[in-house]
């Protein structure tokens, strides 16, 4: 399942899907309005949407792949299973989060200072210590993350994409939004979803002619 990041659109993840697909993996594209509401309803609803396909017995492992605000969204959807009580569901299988300001983003917190509150969603990206996104739970132990960050992000700086609890971090070539589009970022993306690791040889990580159906 690919996610896609505030002011965006689920249709700007298809290429990257179409790599996957030709990788050998069933995709789907998640949409939600990013600029309403707040990350915590968004990852709720996330949250019921895992809830269903568990229940429908369709899918044997679900991977997420989230950019920028989707990673936030997906650590909203963990924090709701934590909160119930509730264990992850089952199909729930690995997390590869692009981009994502799990520290928080500079230009948001830039906008905000510029222009008050142009969102909720946006308000809780700030990069400052009281914000929504520094005073999130880590993700649950069990859960294999791994966070790919870009060499020319204007948006998210490179230390603010650390996650707590992290699998494996690594830095693709490309901008905030372009590197979803590069067979580099996508080699990496397939690479940790089949084995929990992002590629570290020499060569730039390049997608795998198979691989498993999630």
């Amino acid at each position: 399942m690919l996610i896609h990041g505030i002011g965006s659109t689920r249709w700007l993840l298809w290429p990257l899907a179409r790599r996957l697909q030709r990788a050998g993996y069933a995709t789907r594209l998640w949409g939600y309005f990013s600029l309403l509401g707040s990350n915590r309803q968004i990852g709720r609803r996330l949250a019921g949407h895992l809830r269903r396909l568990a229940e429908s017995g369709e899918y044997g492992r679900v991977h997420i792949v989230a950019h920028s605000m989707g990673g936030i969204a997906t650590r909203c959807a963990l924090a709701e299973f934590e909160q119930l009580g509730e264990r992850t569901p089952h199909l729930l299988g690995r997390i590869v989060m692009v981009g994502t300001p799990n520290r928080g983003s500079h230009t948001a917190t830039q906008l905000t200072r510029l222009h008050g509150r142009l969102s909720p969603t946006l308000y809780e990206l700030r990069d400052t210590p009281d914000s929504f996104v520094n005073n999130l739970p880590a993700p649950p132990e069990h859960v294999e993350i791994g966070v790919i960050a870009t060499r020319a992000d204007r948006v998210v700086a490179l230390d603010a994409t650390h996650l707590p609890g992290q699998r494996d971090h690594c830095l693709v070539e490309g901008m905030h939004t372009g590197a979803l589009w590069t067979p580099e970022c996508a080699g990496q993306v397939e690479h940790f979803l089949r084995h929990g690791e992002f590629h570290r040889a020499d060569a730039p990580a390049r997608l795998t002619e198979r691989a498993v159906l999630s």
